[in-house]
């Protein structure tokens, strides 16, 4: 299988992480659970401190898989923010973080018994990137592909077997320095027992309001702009079905600039404008089509 690992620290991710715009909840969230499931030290400090006779619930940090779902429309940052999380990671933890991306093949071909060696194959690899002084992150991108429902009536026997294979891997992480992250553009298909052991299950959309104008700001830095103008641009990004970060980023804000760049003069904000009137926003993926309805 073809095992994709990057180390952290490197000044690419970093700087990949500092221009994630528009999802500061999420990127705390997921760096706050991820430290806590990497090195619980600091909780049983905190323990220690305020709780030195102990309580009942600590044992649930103990017990907790160190596992988190990112979920949510196509096009939202959930693969961008995983593959660079190991940055600041790293740094919080003053320590060497591998990623380790499980192939977008990790099906195979369908024979009996190959999903389930092929989980096993990757968690194993997951383990053995573990540094003597760090940890291991495996992304499992497209997790919807080994995470659907047993309970769906279509789900295949390999299907149902693959799932089985990926909760008893969940279930033999603990303190082994290793965290998983799944990423689902279809959370409501996910298997309920994958649900139930995650940690932390963040659930991305499209901006609006405030994630919306932090967004714009964000693409606007630098280039002139009058409060107008800015109004302008945000009621053209309110369309019936709204644009994902990635469009206006790597849609909408591409093309602007290629057309500044073309004409030979100073990026404005009706670039936007007039880019964001020529793109269409990516369609809602068929499970999230009840967005409107939240």
């Amino acid at each position: 299988m073809n095992i994709k690992s990057t180390q952290f620290p490197n000044p690419q991710s970093q700087r990949e992480w500092e221009n994630l715009i528009g999802l500061q909840e999420e990127k705390k969230s997921l760096l706050d659970s991820l430290t806590l499931l990497l090195s619980p030290e600091n909780f049983q400090d905190w323990l220690k401190k305020h709780h030195p006779n102990g309580i009942r619930l600590s044992t649930l940090i103990d017990t907790t898989a160190p596992f988190v779902i990112l979920s949510g429309d196509v096009g939202c940052g959930k693969t961008a923010l995983a593959r660079c999380i190991g940055a600041p990671l790293s740094k919080k933890l003053d320590a060497q973080i591998n990623l380790i991306e499980a192939p977008t093949d990790i099906r195979g071909t369908g024979l009996v018994g190959e999903i389930s060696a092929r989980i096993a194959s990757t968690f194993e690899a997951a383990k053995a990137a573990v540094p003597k002084k760090g940890y291991a992150l495996l992304l499992l991108d497209e997790g919807d592909d080994i995470a659907t429902s047993r309970e769906q009536l279509q789900a295949h026997h390999e299907d149902r077997a693959g799932v089985n294979a990926l909760i008893k891997e969940l279930d033999k992480l603990q303190a082994l320095k290793v965290a998983v992250i799944l990423i689902s553009n279809r959370k409501e298909s996910l298997d309920p027992a994958l649900l139930r052991r995650a940690s932390l299950h963040l659930d991305f959309s499209r901006p609006k309001g405030q994630a919306l104008d932090l967004l714009i700001n964000n693409l606007l830095e630098g280039v002139k702009a009058t409060p107008e103008e800015i109004q302008q641009l945000r009621e053209q990004c309110n369309q019936i079905i709204p644009y994902t970060t990635s469009d206006l980023i790597h849609r909408v804000g591409r093309n602007a600039l290629i057309t500044a760049y073309q004409e030979h003069r100073p990026l404005a904000v009706d670039d936007f404008i007039q880019a964001a009137k020529m793109t269409q926003p990516t369609p809602i993926f068929k499970d999230r089509r009840d967005w409107d309805e939240k």
